[in-house]
Formats: C-alpha cells, sequence, structure tokens
C-alpha cells in the first residue's frame, strides 16, 4: 500500500495550487495530490487525495490536517483506501505525461502573477523621521476628535507600525504594512479609516476589513468600537459559525465598518443579503494567515466585486514571498511600511526561556512552572485532543484553567475568553485558533507546551503577551526528539 491520505471536506473554492498551498503551509510532505467535487445533498465541497513521501509521514499528516481549518470548515483526514490510492497513481501517471519538463516539478500548473513591480516608497523604523520611541498621535495630523478618542482610551504616543502606517493610509495609498504581533497594527488602520469616516453623515459600508479567523475578527471589531464611542459611525463583524440570520439583522440597522471572515461574507452576498462593492477602503490583515488557510480564492471574489479600485491595505507580522501569489490584489503604488525589521526575530520586551524536557516531565515542570507565576498564563498545545486532556489534568490538579479550539462552538469560545479576560480563570489553554485575534492585556506569560509547526506560529503566540509595548515572559518546551527542529527555531527564540 502506497502512503497516501484523502483530506475530506474540502471548501468547493479550493483549486490544485490553493491545495498545495495548504498542504505546504502546514509542513505535509506529499508528493502527487488530486482534487475532486463531492456530491453530499449538502454545501458543495471537494475531496483530495495525496500521495506523501513516506509511510512513516501518514500518521502525522492525518494528525495536523485534523486539526486544521480550511476557509471557516473543520477539514477530516483519514488513510486513503484502495481505491482512492489506484486513481490517485493513475492521475499522477497520467499527469507526468502531459506535462512540460519544464513544470514537472510537482505538477504545479499555475501560473504565478506577481504584485505590481513599480511599489511606492519603502518606510521603516529606522529612518530618520520616526524616533526609535514612539511618537505622539497629536504630530500625525489627527483630527481633535480622534486625538480626544485616543487620549481618553489611554494612548498618548504612537507605536512605530501606527507613525509610520497612517500618515500615507490618510493621504489615501495603497499600503503594505508589516510588524510584529502585539505592536499596535489594528490601530494603524482603524484610525485612518475611522478618520476618513467622521466627516461623513450618510451611513452606508464605507470599510471593510477581512480576517483569518473568528477571534481576531472579533478583536478587530472591539477596537473599532472604542475607537468610534459616541460618534455616529456603526461597526459591525461577520463571521462563520454563528447564526447568519442574526447576523443580517444586524446589517439592518446599517453599517459604515465592516469586519468579516471571507467565506461568510461572500455567503451573505450570495445569498442577496449584502453588498460591498462600493467600499471605499479593503482591509486584509494577518495576509500570510489568509494564505496558509486557503483564503487566497475567497480574497480574489471579494476584490474581484468592486467597480472602482479601493484603497487596499494589507498588513500582517510576516510578509512570506508567497504574497505575490494574492493574485486577486491589484495595489497601486504601494507604500512598503516595515517596522521591527523583516526578519523572524521577537520582541525584545518578551523575555523567554527554553526548557529541554522529556515528555514524561512536561506537566510536572508545567505545575512548577504555575505555582511561581501569580498572573495569568496562556499555554498552547498543538492539537485539540491534547489541549483538552492537558485543560483536564489541570483542573484535576487543582488549577483554575479553560480551553479553546476548533471544535467548541463559538459562543463557548467567548466565553471561555471573557472569563480568562476577567481574571475567573488563570489559565486559559489552547491551539494555535488563539495564536492571532486574542488581544487581552496583562497576560505574563505564555507557555508552549508543544513547539509550534512553524517559526512563524511561534512569533503569534509569544505575541499574546507583551502587547503594546508591555513586557512579558514566554517559556518553550523542547522534547529531546524536537532537538532536530531546533535550527528552524533559533531566530524567533531570541537570547534564550
Amino acid at each position: 500500500m502506497f502512503p497516501a491520505i484523502t483530506i475530506r471536506n474540502l471548501p468547493s473554492i479550493f483549486n490544485q495550487f490553493v491545495l498545495e498551498k495548504f498542504l505546504s503551509a502546514n509542513r505535509i510532505q506529499w508528493k502527487f495530490v488530486t482534487l475532486c467535487a463531492v456530491e453530499n445533498g449538502a454545501e458543495p465541497s471537494q475531496e483530495a487525495h495525496v500521495l506523501l513521501n513516506k509511510h512513516s509521514e501518514v500518521h502525522k499528516a492525518i494528525q495536523i490536517l485534523n486539526e486544521c481549518e480550511a476557509s471557516d470548515r473543520l477539514v477530516k483526514a483519514a488513510e486513503a483506501d484502495e481505491a482512492a490510492v489506484e486513481l490517485l497513481l493513475a492521475e499522477q501517471e497520467e499527469g507526468q505525461d502531459d506535462e512540460k519538463p519544464s513544470r514537472k516539478k510537482r505538477g504545479k500548473t499555475v501560473e504565478e502573477a506577481p504584485l505590481p513591480q513599480e511599489a511606492g516608497p519603502a518606510i521603516s523604523e529606522e529612518d530618520d523621521e520616526v524616533d526609535d520611541l514612539r511618537v505622539p498621535f497629536a504630530s500625525l495630523g489627527l483630527s481633535p476628535a480622534i486625538l480626544q478618542r485616543l487620549e481618553h482610551l489611554g494612548f498618548e504616543n504612537a507605536m512605530p507600525i501606527q507613525a509610520l502606517a497612517i500618515p500615507p493610509a490618510m493621504e489615501g495609498c495603497d499600503l503594505i504594512g508589516q510588524a510584529r504581533t502585539g505592536t499596535g497594527k489594528t490601530l494603524a488602520f482603524a484610525i485612518p479609516m475611522v478618520e476618513r469616516f467622521l466627516s461623513q453623515s450618510v451611513r452606508r459600508l464605507r470599510g471593510l476589513v477581512l480576517a483569518p479567523t473568528r477571534e481576531l475578527a472579533i478583536q478587530i471589531k472591539e477596537v473599532f468600537d472604542s475607537l468610534i464611542e459616541g460618534s455616529h459611525l456603526r461597526a459591525v463583524v461577520v463571521y462563520g459559525g454563528d447564526s447568519i440570520i442574526d447576523q443580517t439583522i444586524e446589517l439592518r440597522e446599517g453599517v459604515d465598518i465592516l469586519i468579516a471572515t471571507p467565506g461568510r461574507l461572500l455567503d451573505m452576498r450570495e445569498r442577496g443579503r449584502l453588498r460591498f462593492d462600493a467600499a471605499e477602503i479593503i482591509v486584509l490583515d494577518e495576509a500570510d494567515r489568509m494564505l496558509d488557510m486557503g483564503f487566497l480564492p475567497q480574497i480574489a471574489a471579494v476584490l474581484g466585486c468592486f467597480h472602482d479600485h479601493p484603497q487596499t491595505l494589507l498588513f500582517s507580522a510576516t510578509i512570506p514571498s508567497e504574497l505575490n501569489k494574492l493574485t486577486g490584489v491589484t495595489l497601486r503604488n504601494p507604500v512598503l511600511v516595515e517596522a521591527g525589521g523583516g526578519d523572524l526575530t521577537p520582541l525584545n520586551t518578551v523575555s523567554q526561556k527554553v526548557l529541554y524536557v522529556s515528555p514524561e516531565e512536561k506537566l510536572r515542570l508545567l505545575f512548577d512552572l504555575l505555582d511561581q507565576e501569580e498572573g495569568p498564563i496562556l499555554v498552547f498545545a498543538k492539537t485539540k485532543r491534547s489541549t483538552e486532556r492537558l485543560a483536564q489534568q489541570l483542573r484535576s490538579a487543582g488549577y483554575h484553567a479553560t480551553r479553546i479550539h476548533g471544535d467548541i462552538s463559538q459562543s463557548d469560545r467567548l466565553k471561555a475568553v471573557e472569563s480568562f479576560r476577567k481574571g475567573i480563570y488563570k489559565i486559559l489553554v489552547a491551539t494555535d485558533v488563539a495564536s492571532r485575534g486574542l488581544d487581552i492585556e496583562g497576560i505574563a506569560h505564555v507557555v508552549n507546551y508543544d513547539l509550534p509547526m512553524a517559526p512563524e506560529d511561534h512569533l503569534h503566540r509569544i505575541g499574546r503577551t507583551a502587547r503594546a509595548g508591555a513586557s512579558g515572559k514566554a517559556t518553550t518546551f523542547i522534547t529531546h526528539k524536537e532537538r532536530r527542529t531546533m535550527k528552524h527555531f533559533r531566530t524567533v527564540l531570541g537570547q534564550s
């Protein structure tokens, strides 16, 4: 039997290229893939058959994929049956015969369309115009109403990404912004958007923000709400996994700024419940994560709805080389904004520690760490099952712990996060569903109980502490088996 797996419940918008990107982003060592539609009477879906490099990778690939979401769907992976393997091998042989020699490698057939080559000016935090320290918001040309609101929220000085991005965004420029997680990217696009819309009294959808996860979308909504409180503006959030009827009713009251996950946005448009084609500004937040989660076709579909080119802002903690595969995104002379450097380096306000442990020692050492730490602690585990198991072990040992992962309903996830925020629970155990989009002040310590799949994921995890210039701590457990992967994590682990 050849090493092959079948992946079910894939979105119908997946094509061959997106599937390959989805597998590679989740570090699946694939050899050949085939994709086919499935008629199941429910929502349209697809399944993929994937030929792997080695038999030893089958179990690992299934475990990883069963923890994944693709365009707001939980995918299901299992070992391929004999019929699927025969089909896969037949298509592989046929594909190799038909391929041109220059395109043989891995069967890729999609042409790549790069972003415009003539980019606008590049600005980094090393430029003379921006001090190493934060600059006052009052020096950025903001209106008295915005400055008063920022002062009420306790913000006097801008973070580097805000100081660099707000002026060109207010001038209407397209923009690509990169800054490490926890450095204030949301305000960097929320402030110029609100500033622009405050002078317009007629309510209509003018601003659109796309986010890859429900948690991040909700967090962005909270930032906008705090910024527009007391004004005539209204922000609404829509995302999958919650009642589309309730969200439709929410939209009927009018909206100026819409925050959405791509799948739910297009779903509501196709049902005739929402139009966004006249929006003046669109923001793609966490663009790299959108690529990893297979949102490329949906992003292209969203941008294809616009009659005129909207001002387009791309923000992310990491801007990967694959960004040029966002073929549906047309940027006009974009300003490149980089705060904190383009390499994978952690915030210097996070004090990191690495503990080399055996699997049997991990739980005991976690208990020791929890006993020494007084503040809120966020613990990351690799899978949904290990998250459930670890949270139960902590509760059995007398710790006040809760958990979130992809199999928990959205309402229960929100309750868990809010209880953690209020201090009802001292410990939150989570999968990477919380590594982006969880913005809780005062998280004292992030613990990587399990090593993440990629260095970028590590940066996003530890970015949950040391928010907005505060300091924090991070501890990473590494087993002896994981030491061989350490070369990929040396940069993100800092001086630890």
